[in-house]
């Protein structure tokens, strides 16, 4: 049984409430979540010193933490803190402040196209070859942004993660974003963008980055949609995600009404967390041979030259 309540992540959640003092914005960037459009227009909009990326911690340092903020000039002057590692035990550094967390998600099925697009542009333009999306969603965690949420902010272990129960994650994932002051579908960017303009009195014109048109002009090639996948493809997707997909469909509209939100029931199944990392080892191992050597006649996809990319 694991010590950690919904209740006691909710307290944790809430350290940092100085009422006297400027508030600062924690934005929590799950990947492919349009976090990349955000922290490119806050880290020009904003003065020097008032934006912080938090970045991943390498080397041993890791066991402690899995961020690094030794860069962090200056808490009282900075405004906002985002990134993929933003632990929650960065609030010790704001405990005079008060913090505002925003966060952007999406269904799995979506989720799973704009990953996979990312990648196969990644590898296509350094040389390597593309890979079947068969091999692409078997090589990725299930439930990706629950999972997500709860190592990278919540900063709960593997093992411990492993001892959970899918509504156990479930639960403590509703429950950190209760305390949020945004949550909502990535299509909500210009929403959460517009909010924050206000309050720290900025433009909320942004650039859009890693889109469809950044895509196909960095390889030369058509993304994937996700109308091309076959709707028993989809459904597939959403059964073996059912914790994202309920995740998303709870907070898909929340914007600043967290604390009225109440979590959709979590459908009866169960995950077995160890065999579904066995297997999605086996295909790492798969997609790293046929991102070095091909397809092997496996009928993966081959990507298609996009002439608005030749231009």
């Amino acid at each position: 049984m694991y010590s950690s309540t919904p209740t006691h992540m909710q307290a944790r959640a809430q350290q940092g409430h100085g009422a006297n003092t400027r508030p600062v914005h924690f934005i929590y960037h799950v990947p492919k979540c349009a976090g990349r459009t955000i922290d490119r227009h806050l880290a020009s909009a904003l003065p020097a010193g008032s934006y912080h990326r938090v970045r991943r911690r390498h080397g041993i340092g890791r066991i402690v933490t899995g961020y690094d903020i030794s860069k962090l000039a200056n808490p009282k002057q900075t405004q906002v803190v985002s990134g993929h590692h933003l632990g929650l035990s960065v609030d010790s550094f704001f405990a005079d402040r008060l913090i505002k967390r925003s966060l952007l998600l999406r269904d799995p099925a979506s989720h799973f196209v704009s990953y996979y697009n990312f990648r196969m542009t990644r590898y296509i333009s350094e040389g390597l070859q593309p890979y079947s999306i068969d091999v692409a969603y078997g090589a990725m965690r299930r439930n990706f942004i629950t999972h997500y949420i709860l190592n990278n902010f919540l900063e709960l272990s593997w093992v411990r993660i492993a001892s959970l129960s899918d509504q156990d994650k479930y639960d403590l994932a509703n429950a950190f974003l209760s305390m949020f002051w945004f949550v909502g579908d990535y299509t909500l960017c210009d929403d959460l963008l517009s909010a924050l303009g206000d309050r720290l009195d900025i433009s909320a014109n942004a650039l859009l980055h890693n889109g469809h048109r950044d895509l196909a002009r960095g390889a030369g090639w058509t993304p994937l949609t996700q109308e091309v996948l076959p709707r028993e493809t989809v459904a597939s997707i959403q059964a073996e995600n059912r914790i994202d997909q309920r995740l998303w469909e709870t907070w898909r509209e929340a914007r600043h009404e967290t604390g009225a939100v109440r979590p959709l029931a979590l459908e009866d199944g169960s995950s077995s967390f160890f065999s579904d990392e066995a297997l999605r080892l086996v295909h790492q191992i798969v997609r790293r041979l046929q991102r070095r050597w091909g397809l092997f006649g496996t009928g993966g996809p081959v990507p298609q030259r996009d002439p608005a990319a030749q231009v």
